[in-house]
């Protein structure tokens, strides 16, 4: 990733209005404190000026420089859809770009992070509370890692299109065209889950579930976090016989008939 450079807008107005000299004032203390890096005093200046499209991009760099890339990407969308010449539209939506990349590479580490966890957690041994917190635990971890790798594809999707529509106004620019070569590449790296169907995980699986065989396995979840096993293998063996799509649940059933047999012969 290259650039991530940002740039505070600040075109002062010498004398005004009291409300166009209350924007100057938010513009001029936010931008010294965010060079002092100060950047969460910085975020409290600009946002003193919210109507003023400078002052909101000037948040979405604070927030940026604080690694709160929701706040980042909100206050960039909302520079860019300000109508206004005192702003380059290019630069809030490259930055904007930035922000969902930044999210991306983020949520990659951290399920990296994850899946090695959930690798080294092998269920063994005879006692009956060990396995179960075993179960719970790989369960939980996996949802944590579907939930990030949907969050790598949405924040690469998005940043593509921040870079594309920086580079619809200004097509000569280097970074935005490295930028957005970059995560084509990032993308094109990214397993592709739909093929057929091996690298998906429970998440895809989940997609193949009618409306009706969610509502169950959300019951049957709760029941799991209830430790009420034998009652949510239940759930989901009358689930089966009325919808057939939880057949993609077969793993998850599997797991709670081994815990509730090892439960009966304790």
């Amino acid at each position: 990733m290259r650039n991530v450079s940002l740039i505070a807008v600040l075109l002062l107005v010498g004398c005004g209005s009291e409300q166009e000299q209350l924007v100057e004032r938010a513009l001029r203390h936010g931008a010294a404190r965010y060079n002092d890096g100060q950047f969460t005093a910085a975020d409290s200046s600009f946002a003193e000026a919210p109507l003023d499209e400078r002052a909101v991009f000037n948040r979405g760099n604070a927030n940026f420089r604080m690694r709160q890339w929701t706040s980042a990407i909100a206050h960039f969308r909302e520079a860019a859809a300000m109508d206004s010449s005192r702003l380059e539209q290019d630069r809030a939506r490259f930055n904007l770009g930035n922000a969902h990349l930044a999210e991306a590479l983020l949520a990659d580490t951290l399920a990296r992070q994850q899946q090695e966890l959930l690798d080294g957690i092998r269920v063994e041994g005879s006692d009956i509370a060990t396995k179960v917190s075993q179960f719970v635990l790989r369960d939980s971890i996996q949802r944590d890692v579907q939930r990030l790798q949907a969050l790598i594809d949405s924040s690469l999707t998005a940043a593509l299109e921040g870079f594309r529509a920086s580079l619809r106004n200004q097509p000569t620019d280097d970074d935005a065209r490295y930028n957005f070569a970059y995560v084509q590449r990032l993308i094109s790296r990214r397993p592709n889950a739909g093929d057929d169907g091996s690298k998906g995980g429970d998440g895809d699986k989940d997609k193949e579930l009618s409306a009706r065989a969610q509502q169950i396995m959300k019951r049957a979840d709760e029941l799991v976090e209830q430790y009420k096993f034998e009652e949510a293998l239940s759930v989901m063996q009358q689930g089966l016989k009325e919808d057939p799509s939880l057949k993609a649940k077969k793993e998850y059933m599997d797991k709670l008939d081994v815990v509730t047999k090892a439960a009966k012969a304790s």
